[in-house]
């Protein structure tokens, strides 16, 4: 889990920004080494309508406009971070709302938050 989504997955929807909204929302394909072999380890492609940019989950960096200019935690880190499970989707998110592809190709499974406080594979 990143230090930037450190957030509990289970306080309420005020706590969470607008990069994280579009993050589970927005049109996004994630692909990693299996399917991408130019890629390493812990390396990620996000493909959206508008680009396709590329994820160092370890070094923490996306190669996208929003973090290289502005310095922040980017929609493309957050999704990679969701699709694979790393941070879990809040209990309280919306499942209707969530893009339906989160995950799709990827071997990890995302994951949501439960109100007991632990976690489950969203389905």
């Amino acid at each position: 889990m990143s230090k930037a989504d450190s957030v509990d997955a289970t306080t309420a929807p005020g706590t969470f920004d607008t990069r994280a909204v579009k993050a589970l929302t927005e049109a996004m394909t994630v692909l990693d080494n299996a399917l991408d072999h130019d890629l390493r380890d812990e390396e990620f492609v996000v493909v959206t309508p508008t680009g396709t940019y590329t994820v160092d989950a370890i070094a923490e960096t996306c190669d996208c406009p929003d973090a290289l200019h502005r310095g922040v935690r980017c929609k493309h880190q957050r999704r990679v971070d969701y699709a694979r499970g790393a941070v879990p989707i809040p209990g309280w998110a919306n499942r209707e709302a969530i893009d339906p592809q989160l995950g799709q190709h990827l071997s990890a499974s995302p994951r949501i938050a439960t109100a007991d406080g632990r976690t489950e594979v969203l389905e």
